[in-house]
């Protein structure tokens, strides 16, 4: 009988670190599901505001003409136009904003 207690209790310690560890790493995923790098390859910009994105307060607005040349990259690795993210909803203003995408915002 004394030769099982350490046993069962090492299969719960076991069982608890596996636990705890599934969720830090579901954490961990979450984190780098989200995670988004902004690219811009505009070498010749107007120096005139373009507007690019709308929501119900705000109207953002680019610097300069160059929503043909800021791309996104995504977790998965794909790199899309900013624009076209936003359209197809793969990513949100906040997050861009988030990841370092310079914008005008006005508000309505």
């Amino acid at each position: 009988m004394k030769n099982k207690k350490p046993i069962v209790l090492l299969f719960v310690l076991a069982f608890i670190m596996i636990v705890i560890g599934s969720i830090f790493l579901s954490k961990n995923i979450s984190i780098l599901k989200s995670n988004i790098e902004i690219y811009d390859a505009t070498y010749n910009c107007q120096e005139v505001p373009e507007k690019f994105y709308e929501d119900d307060k705000y109207i953002y607005y680019f610097p300069c003409v160059k929503s043909k040349s800021v791309y996104v990259k995504l977790a998965d690795g794909n790199k899309l136009l900013v624009t076209k993210a936003l359209d197809d909803g793969k990513v949100t203003i906040e997050e861009l904003l988030k990841a370092g995408l310079e914008v005008i915002k006005e508000e309505k």
